[in-house]
């Protein structure tokens, strides 16, 4: 997925980004030679945040983030924020009538994970006073077929590569700890009670308007059933059967100065993600944080699944529009008694199209039984974790 964020004109532009370089390249008050690293320095200032945070009273921070597909081209808008302040593209590759413009939900989950892991040690370090001069974490995870219609990612599994003088013993504390309050940990290894979408239908035109340009309807017959069909042939008996999703990976990397999380996907890095912290705990505004990310790309992917199922069932579709909502209790504050966990998870879809009420909702009910990260959400996954001494081989990436 490629970051932008919407200015008051709405118009895209790389203004996170280039903030986040700006911000990096600024002078900033690194510690004199022989002191504390620049990490440590931000984690003493994290704990410092933290501990302003927990003489507060605190209320559930709400989520909400609105999915698109852009018309033609079908590519999913992701807008995240209550005015949609963070934007991201996701999309698929040309062998599913894509352009590659940005990572796939996949791909972007895993990446988030590895983030919301690294973010976590971040804070658990913070709040135990566990000295860090470098933090990298990989993730990955094998994907899994559930059912002949139904695969998902799975095998998560991730590696924490912690340059520190602390002991094995304080860092198995650390990883402890960051199992037991990650919210995007619980999030993916419990089972959540997730609405059914609620359905905003609106009926169009069987015929369009031949004045007007290619729209959604053309990308869903024209681009998307084709693909989607090619990928529902079985085998001849004899011939080998598709191979399966292979392996994703994604590295989350801890910018020591400011606590951002600049995320790598895939094994060439080839889409890249940036996350901040919320205002709160050294935040700068310049990116989402994990929470609201992690349920964006749920949206991302049902918007892709009401796609892929409109194209092979020949729904003709003229407008799809996702909206996702929840809240994540609070971290930190006076009257907090408990790790911070996803509640009220809520979608809305708005549909145009000429089919009828019932195709719609047995488009939606498909949609439901074969979304991965929908699905993913809804079943308990298994999620194991190691740490590894000493800086990230490949840092230079």
């Amino acid at each position: 997925m490629s970051i932008v964020r919407s200015t008051p004109s709405s118009k895209l532009v790389g203004a996170t980004v280039l903030s986040a370089f700006l911000l990096l390249a600024s002078p900033i008050a690194f510690p004199a030679e022989g002191t504390d690293s620049p990490l440590r320095t931000y984690l003493a200032d994290k704990r410092a945040a933290i501990q302003a945070q927990s003489a507060q009273p605190a209320a559930p921070t709400p989520i909400h983030a609105k999915v698109t597909a852009e018309s033609r081209s079908g590519v999913r808008r992701l807008r995240i924020g209550p005015t949609g302040e963070f934007q991201y593209i996701s999309d698929s590759g040309r062998n599913y009538a894509g352009y590659n413009l940005g990572a796939g939900s996949w791909d972007s989950l895993v990446g988030t994970l590895a983030s919301a892991v690294a973010d976590e040690y971040i804070v658990q370090a913070a709040v135990q006073n566990v000295p860090l001069d470098g933090l990298d974490v990989v993730f990955t995870s094998i994907p899994e077929r559930k059912s002949d219609t139904l695969a998902y990612p799975n095998n998560l599994s991730y590696v924490a590569y912690i340059d520190s003088p602390a002991t094995d013993a304080q860092l198995q504390t650390l990883k402890r700890a960051v199992h037991e309050n990650s919210s995007a940990i619980d999030l993916v290894t419990r089972p959540q009670q997730v609405s059914h979408a609620e359905v905003e239908y609106h009926h169009s035109a069987a015929q369009r308007d031949p004045k007007q340009p290619p729209g959604l309807r053309d990308f869903i017959t024209e681009e998307k059933r084709p693909a989607v069909l090619a990928r529902q042939v079985k085998p001849a008996a004899g011939k080998a059967r598709p191979a399966e999703p292979e392996t994703l990976v994604a590295r989350a990397h801890v910018e020591p100065h400011t606590g951002l999380r600049r995320i790598f996907l895939g094994k060439d890095g080839y889409h890249q993600q940036l996350h901040d912290s919320a205002p709160g705990l050294l935040g700068y505004g310049l990116a989402p944080t994990v929470e609201e990310h992690l349920l964006g790309v749920t949206g991302t992917c049902l918007t892709h699944i009401f796609e892929v199922q409109a194209a092979s069932r020949n729904v003709l579709l003229d407008a799809l529009e996702l909206t996702v909502d929840g809240q994540v209790s609070p971290r930190f504050g006076s009257n907090v008694n408990s790790p911070a966990r996803y509640s009220g998870i809520r979608y809305k879809v708005r549909i145009e199209s000429p089919a009828s009420e019932q195709d719609i909702d047995a488009l939606r009910q498909s949609v439901e039984a074969t979304c991965p990260l929908y699905n993913l959400v809804k079943d308990e996954q298994k999620l194991e974790g190691s740490i590894e001494r000493g800086a990230y081989a490949d840092a230079a990436q």
